[in-house]
């Protein structure tokens, strides 16, 4: 009988260490594993329950007392479980198991698995047991001693502790034996095993630090060695713990599912989040490694150190090192602005959690697949968000003292958000819990509106939803108001649905997010939306995008015309924060691809044309040799908009010339430009031309400029070259990292999507197979996304019916809820867009006959 996919290991017999051999076959994609496992049991059993997953575990025994007790085994694979049951009880107090079993490397991109030259493991969230029968949950931490046996000569072998042997056996291969490590829960354990080489060791305080690659591209790791080195101090100095793992290895992976793994003392990541070359990666590409570099650093505290208890506490790793990953960097590079990055960041979160199908940042998990779909933009930066707006409420000295206790509390345990509370409400003297649980346990955010109302600001709030359809529901938070009235900050905690406030004397402007650090959405009535508008350039760069943001979410929710919307556009045409421009070309590029009819189109390109001309005319292409990189990026947001979204053609000629300038010369053109220059070429790209892009595709060692050359090939957009751009989705030169994100790019291009859908439909069992991992096959699901039409929504709904994905519910649900906005909203943005293309015409030829 079956013990059922929701079922979880009994508390009473917990793991202490595991002293494992492991034998890789890396030819023949097997491996042989023995291992002794010693448990503590509270009480007498007869049966102990470890997971595992297809495993063929070949001996069983138990000693205990000098004896030894053989077990009879049994596989569950529902609750991917095996059962040790023994004809007498085990005593309560330690017991020692005796294990030996078999197994194969993994065909997607978790477990054991093959990633070009090297064998890796990925084990979040519960693919431990895929390799060794374990306690895989989070909250049985134990020791590690693992040893790899039968190593060829020439292989770099890595884990979570340090090499303290590594020597060749009489008959043939090496043992490779690790330090044992400190207590870890199993998802945490690593095993890289390949042909790698590494930067120089190097020490960030008394820690030795190495970044590893395939030897091609050993030249790329000193950046993300400088990260390490750099931030490493600045963490440890945060948390007032040292850092407890003794040694960092940092590993890019040829073949990555997620960004990057946090596994203690042996990260491993996707290589486009690690490999660089500073002198051609542009500036948000260095961002991005420096960010994710920090992300994974940080949860050598938090989730490595102290741990969730279960899935359902995801939230607490993964917003922390969000959040934390944004303050490190930022203090580590101030000129580079990342909370602006945050913000873009956050604007994903807002956009999701709008939907009726989101779920709470901590979310209810009962097994380890739903654990799987909880990696998402809510937990992470809905999440992050919420530590930064509460960080804000208590003051940063106040935070840090909650998190420093919170981490000496829990160190080398488990914990739970109630405990993170406690301790951030001891250290502040502040009632955290009931405002912090509103935040993580309820679904969705509230719209703030702003009026006045006799001399007073009327403050109210609902659950916003995207959808104008949704049933308003009561639900409340207490919000944390930051106000700016004429540029004085007002601190309002909100604790009801509607409350008024004195200003203190006759306002002017009023903002309802001061620096923008709220995660809520903003509306103000239209006298205070005219003078907010009027007040622009009085507003932090910061402020300014999240009233494009919150503007354009309340035309997504009818509560806004789209004239409105465009004018506000309009009269940021010559913003000089590329942060607020790179909002703006963002909404804009949305309504060009989903918001105008194919006949409405080039009067469209022309009115983006007339807001940018001026500004790119003045940037031109060609940077000043001290030019600063605020001045580069605006310029890359002016192209963009000019040559990607308005089609100009003389822009695009332009984007062309360097295109080929930059094939003969790397360095030629700034970096920052490189994604425009490469899309823009890749669409006029004839037959030579896409042989190019291929090739490079191919022959580029550098990550980011491989995958810019991949994902370019699926822009193309001749007739002849879709199909040609299309197969190439199952071909090998699409890796399964890439596979979703290349899907998702045909899906997106207006050339190629009817045949990359019918691709999907018609070839399914080879689509699935590909996407043989569970978050590639949900981003996969997500790109259906794309497809604009009614007809499209139609055709998904029908397929994604027929074809169930249980390992990706939750992103079938938000997918179709998303795909049904957007189609509606196309319905009705089409005669709106209509109508203001119409008035923009006259009003030029107006002005014309006038002048």
């Amino acid at each position: 009988m079956s013990l059922g996919k929701n079922f979880r290991l009994p508390t009473d017999c917990k793991p202490v260490r595991y002293s494992a051999h492991l034998a890789p076959d890396l030819a023949k994609g097997t491996f042989e594993g023995r291992m002794e496992l010693e448990v503590r049991l509270q009480a007498p059993r007869r049966e102990i329950h470890l997971h595992g997953i297809g495993l063929d575990v070949k001996r069983a025994r138990a000693r205990v007392q000098d004896r030894a007790l053989k077990a009879a085994i049994a596989a569950d694979a529902e609750s991917e479980t095996i059962t040790l049951r023994f004809d007498e009880e085990l005593p309560p107090g330690n017991a020692m198991l005796d294990l030996a079993w078999s197994g194969n490397f993994s065909p997607g991109l978790r477990g054991l698995y093959r990633a070009g030259p090297l064998a890796v493991t990925q084990f979040e969230a519960a693919d431990a047991r895929r390799v060794f029968p374990c306690f895989d949950e989070p909250a049985f931490k134990a020791r590690w001693n693992l040893q790899l046996v039968g190593l060829p000569d020439g292989l770099t072998a890595l884990s979570n502790g340090a090499v303290i042997k590594d020597q060749k056996e009489p008959g043939g291969g090496r043992t490779v034996q690790f330090a044992e490590t400190a207590p870890l829960s199993s998802y945490l354990v690593a095993i890289c095993v390949g042909e790698l080489a590494s930067s120089p060791e190097r020490k960030a305080r008394a820690y030795p630090v190495r970044t590893w690659a395939v030897p091609q591209k050993q030249a790329l790791t000193a950046f993300g060695q400088e990260v390490a080195c750099a931030v490493l101090p600045l963490l440890e100095d945060y948390f007032g713990q040292p850092y407890a793992y003794g040694k960092v290895d940092q590993v890019g992976v040829p073949d990555f599912e997620a960004g990057a793994m946090e596994n203690a003392a042996c990260i491993t990541y996707r290589e486009v989040a690690l490999l660089l070359d500073p002198k051609t990666a542009p500036l948000n590409v260095q961002k991005r490694v420096a960010e994710v570099i920090t992300h994974e650093l940080s949860h050598q505290w938090f989730g490595n150190l102290v741990t969730m208890v279960w899935w359902d506490d995801l939230w607490l790793n993964e917003a922390f090192a969000t959040w934390m990953a944004y303050k490190i960097v930022d203090q580590w590079r101030p000129q580079w602005r990342v909370w602006m990055d945050f913000e873009a960041g956050k604007g994903a979160a807002l956009h999701l959690d709008a939907l009726k199908s989101s779920h709470p940042i901590r979310a209810e998990i009962h097994n380890a697949e739903e654990a799987g779909e909880s990696f998402d933009a809510i937990t992470y930066e809905k999440g992050g968000a919420i530590l930064r707006m509460i960080e804000g409420y208590l003051g940063e000295e106040k935070f840090r003292e909650g998190i420093r206790l919170y981490m000496r509390r829990h160190r080398e345990a488990n914990a739970t958000a109630d405990d993170l509370w406690g301790a951030l409400a001891e250290a502040s003297g502040q009632p955290i819990l009931e405002l912090a649980n509103g935040w993580i346990r309820q679904t969705g955010y509230p719209l703030v509106t702003l009026g006045l109302q006799e001399g007073k600001i009327r403050i109210a709030q609902r659950r916003f939803f995207s959808d104008p359809q949704a049933t308003p529901e009561p639900t409340q938070w207490l919000v944390p108001l930051v106000l700016r009235i004429d540029g004085r900050e007002r601190r309002v905690l909100l604790q009801s649905q509607e409350e008024t406030l004195d200003p203190g004397g006759k306002p002017g402007w009023v903002l309802g997010n001061a620096g923008a650090r709220g995660f809520y959405r903003t509306a103000y009535d239209p006298e205070l939306l005219r003078r907010l508008v009027a007040a622009l350039r009085e507003l932090r760069p910061e402020e300014r995008m999240a009233l494009v943001s919150d503007q354009w979410a309340l035309v997504r929710a009818n509560a806004v015309k789209l004239e409105g919307f465009l004018h506000l556009l309009a009269g940021l045409r010559s913003e000089e924060d590329h942060t607020v421009l790179d909002e703006v070309v963002g909404r804009l590029g949305y309504l060009e691809h989903r918001g105008v009819s194919d006949g409405d189109r080039p009067a469209f390109h022309a009115w983006v044309r007339g807001l940018f001309a001026g500004p790119g005319g003045e940037l031109g292409w060609d940077p000043a040799p001290a030019e600063d990189d605020e001045r580069r990026l605006r310029r890359a947001a002016v192209l963009r908009a000019l040559a990607l979204v308005a089609r100009d053609r003389a822009e695009i000629a332009r984007a062309n010339e360097r295109f080929q300038e930059h094939l003969q010369h790397p360095f030629a053109i700034d970096p920052n430009l490189l994604d425009i220059v490469v899309a823009a070429a890749a669409r006029d790209a004839d037959e030579k031309g896409f042989e190019e892009l291929r090739e490079r595709a191919r022959s580029e060692l550098d990550p980011a400029a491989k995958r810019r050359y991949l994902h370019a090939l699926a822009m193309v957009e001749e007739p002849r070259l879709v199909d040609r751009a299309v197969a190439l989705a199952l071909d090998p030169l699409v890796q399964m990292q890439d596979f979703s994100s290349y899907l998702g790019t045909l899906l997106g291009n207006r050339a190629a999507r009817e045949a990359a859908w019918r691709l999907v439909q018609t070839r399914w069992d080879e689509v699935r197979t590909k996407a043989d991992s569970p978050m590639i096959l949900r981003r996969l699901v997500e790109a259906l996304g794309s497809l604009p039409e009614r007809r499209h929504l139609e055709e998904v709904e029908k397929f994604l019916v027929a074809h169930e994905l249980p390992s990706a519910k939750q992103a079938v649900a938000q997918t179709l809820e998303r795909l049904r906005a957007d189609v509606a909203l196309r319905d009705r943005l089409l005669p709106e867009m209509a109508a203001f293309l119409r008035g923009s015409q006259k009003l030029n030829v107006t002005t014309s006959v006038s002048e």
